[in-house]
């Protein structure tokens, strides 16, 4: 047996497709075209959903964040607004109570050097001071005050006269509270003693 016999035997089982090279060529020729307008068009829409977001988080020079903060003895995830000016740093704190209803904190800050100057609180200053935990009062509508610090909760109402004005010093862990209410209706907490 030659070698050409041998090729004829072993290629003899194998039969060519009936494929049309033309066709083939025009397949690849089919993809999806897209036009540079529409890729332009595509472009710009994404630049504009990207501004957008940002245009979220920011609120005329005011930036929204989500913290958690102590509220009435309980962590509570509030979003806090924080605009800032040349003379002050201000916040708005909006959460939602136990009771489902919405309700805002406002406050602000500055910060005065050695010579008296004041300046407005940078904003990493002020998210310190609202990520840190500060004593508070809050008066029922029982006519009882009650102090609130981190988790500890506390109705001093029995501790104050019968105006609801007066001083006292509660012990928390290892730390102070002391508040005074004058007859004005001024409320002073602190974790630092008063004179």
């Amino acid at each position: 047996m030659t070698n050409m016999e041998k090729y004829q035997r072993t290629f003899s089982v194998l039969h060519a497709s009936e494929l049309d090279l033309e066709e083939t060529a025009m397949n690849k020729r089919k993809g999806i075209r897209i036009s540079k307008r529409v890729t332009a068009v595509c472009a710009a829409a994404a630049i504009v959903a990207a501004m957008s977001i940002g245009a979220y988080a920011t609120d005329i020079g005011g930036i929204q964040k989500k913290v958690n903060i102590w509220l009435n003895g309980e962590q509570t995830e509030a979003v806090v607004d924080i605009k800032q000016s040349e003379d002050m740093t201000e916040y708005e704190l909006k959460y939602t109570d136990e009771s489902g209803e919405e309700k805002e904190i406002h406050g602000g800050g500055v910060a005065m050097d050695g010579f008296g100057r004041q300046r407005a609180l940078t904003e990493e200053e002020l998210m310190e001071h609202i990520g840190s935990a500060q004593p508070t009062l809050d008066h029922g509508d029982d006519g009882s005050v009650w102090v609130y610090y981190k988790d500890y909760k506390e109705n001093i109402t029995d501790k104050l006269d019968e105006n609801g004005c007066g001083k006292c010093e509660l012990e928390f862990d290892d730390a102070f509270i002391y508040i005074e209410i004058d007859p004005n209706g001024d409320e002073t907490i602190s974790t630092t003693p008063m004179n």
